[in-house]
């Protein structure tokens, strides 16, 4: 009897290592990268390094921004309608018209079908990466949007294409950087509302972009960007919320510069650019705290000014026990600018 255990399991252990090898050493490797953020550290620079190939090989799908994939059509409707209904209510506008650029759209075109839907004459999607998509659920999420709110008249020829929709022109390829830098000295590139959900916060030089988005604003024009000031699951939920601030700028940098990954530009970093905008093109802002470090969600969002006291506290108090662990950078930074892990930017050219 031991001796048939014994063979059985020289049996399994030769005919099994060639799957439970990988599957093992896979399983030891998350183990550290999860229990140690250098050991993470290191394997971020590497995947970075190889990202960079790729984008210099002009390789630019990704799956980041694959939001509808692992959805059913009607939570992908759902989702779509609750990102325009979101514009709308923080960025207060009643009707979107005239031109709109929708930065970093991802995998799907339908915010800016309702958006031509609603009045506007036409949607540039401007997105560096191309997010990978399936042609056939694409059909259906269009096929259920367009059942709902009548919009056959975008689609051109018989089967949807959102390459090819009325009046919604893709730029893929263009970074936000780039394409809003050549906006500034044309007259013919202006928009009167620019918006973007979860994008700054990936982009290598947001405050840059966003200032050229406010010189290509129309009189009266509108932006409205929904930034996550989260590190994305770099760290968390493993350790604490705060830990992607621990790494030198440089390190962080070979980290995350050609991936995507956020770019650790927080809150207060936004606010010296309106500040500095305000003054300098009468643009005025608001600002909507959608998250703080320590509380979660706030819901509905509340305006900076709002949030009572005893909140604030709270979350001042979460970051200060983690606060000698970062990076110098942060060691000046006010702690309830550092609390802040979310935000809506409205800012509004006179």
């Amino acid at each position: 009897m031991v001796a048939g255990t014994a063979a059985m399991s020289l049996y399994l252990s030769v005919h099994d290592a060639p799957e439970t090898a990988p599957v093992m050493m896979r399983r030891v490797a998350k183990t550290l990268w999860n229990r140690w953020p250098l050991v993470k550290a290191a394997i971020l620079v590497l995947d970075d390094l190889r990202w960079g190939i790729r984008l210099r090989r002009g390789q630019i799908d990704t799956d980041s921004g694959a939001t509808h994939a692992s959805l059913p059509d009607t939570e992908s409707v759902r989702y779509i309608e609750e990102v325009f209904a979101a514009y709308k209510e923080y960025g207060k506008i009643d009707t979107f018209v005239g031109s709109v650029a929708e930065v970093g759209p991802g995998d799907n075109a339908g915010v800016a079908m309702l958006m031509r839907r609603d009045g506007c004459r036409q949607v540039d999607l401007v997105d560096r990466f191309a997010s990978r998509r399936e042609h056939a659920k694409q059909q259906q999420i269009y096929d259920a949007l367009s059942a709902k709110y009548q919009l056959e008249w975008l689609r051109n020829g018989r089967s949807w294409n959102d390459r090819e929709l009325a009046g919604i022109v893709p730029k893929i390829g263009q970074s936000a950087e780039q394409h809003f830098k050549a906006c500034v000295g044309n007259q013919s590139l202006k928009y009167d509302v620019i918006v973007s959900r979860s994008v700054l916060e990936h982009l290598y030089d947001p405050l840059g972009a966003l200032e050229h988005m406010a010189l290509s604003l129309k009189p009266g024009g509108r932006m409205v960007h929904k930034i996550d000031l989260r590190d994305h699951g770099l760290f968390t939920p493993q350790h604490h919320e705060l830990t992607f601030l621990r790494f030198p700028h440089r390190l962080y940098q070979l980290m995350t510069r050609n991936s995507g990954r956020p770019n650790r530009i927080l809150f207060h970093r936004y606010r010296e650019v309106c500040e500095r905008l305000r003054s300098q093109l009468h643009i005025e802002y608001a600002v909507y705290v959608t998250r703080l470090t320590g509380i979660g969600d706030i819901v509905p969002h509340q305006l900076y000014e709002d949030i009572p006291a005893v909140i604030w506290k709270r979350a001042a108090e979460h970051v200060d026990q983690y606060r000698a662990k970062c990076s110098s950078e942060f060691q000046s930074v006010d702690s309830r600018d550092l609390a802040i892990a979310g935000i809506f930017l409205v800012m509004t050219r006179a």
